[in-house]
């Protein structure tokens, strides 16, 4: 607290002109005496260039905030829906690919998408994401576009409700992340 008190002590005393005796110095050359300025600046300059004046206008800065996050270019959503996850009872079975279905991977079962295809599955309650590999069919339930494998539930908070609405991108050949303006905005 006491550097808390000295900065703002140091920051007021900035803002006050400087005698007019601080001005300039006096230089002595031999005979010769001048005033010459050495690059001093009042007080409000100076602070000026080191903390600028707070924006006015903007009133509640978490409202400013949230409102530049909802201006992210965000992509479009490829399908939305309930997603749902599973895991021990099928761990080590065979999926529809052939491979064998492994709770601790990032993987998903999908209705339609080709197997390999990369996804990102985004929580629309917290805006948690986490990026997928298609390599099952499913799910198998009314209503529900996608099946998590346990690892990637996890990623996005949803073991303990089993099921979450979620949004679902489907990414480019070698595109390895959600996309930037996913991550950044909230649910």
């Amino acid at each position: 607290m006491p550097a808390a008190s000295l900065l703002v002590a140091a920051l007021l005393s900035a803002c006050a002109p400087m005698p007019p005796s601080a001005e300039g110095a006096i230089s002595t050359k031999g005979d010769t005496t001048s005033d010459t300025r050495v690059g001093m600046r009042f007080g409000s300059e100076l602070l000026a260039k080191i903390a600028p004046p707070p924006a006015r206008g903007l009133g509640d800065p978490a409202k400013a905030l949230k409102q530049s996050l909802y201006e992210l270019e965000l992509p479009e959503v490829d399908q939305q829906g309930v997603a749902s996850w599973y895991g021990p009872g099928f761990h080590g079975r065979k999926t529809a690919n052939g491979e064998r279905f492994n709770q601790y991977e990032l993987t998903a079962a999908h209705p339609t998408y080709a197997f390999g295809t990369q996804l990102c599955v985004r929580s629309k309650a917290t805006g948690q994401a986490v990026v997928v590999r298609v390599n099952d069919r499913g799910p198998f339930v009314k209503n529900r576009v996608i099946d998590l494998s346990k690892a990637a539930a996890e990623e996005i908070g949803m073991l303990d409700r089993g099921v979450k609405a979620v949004e679902i991108y489907k990414l480019d050949e070698g595109q390895d992340d959600c996309p930037d303006a996913l991550l950044q905005a909230k649910g």
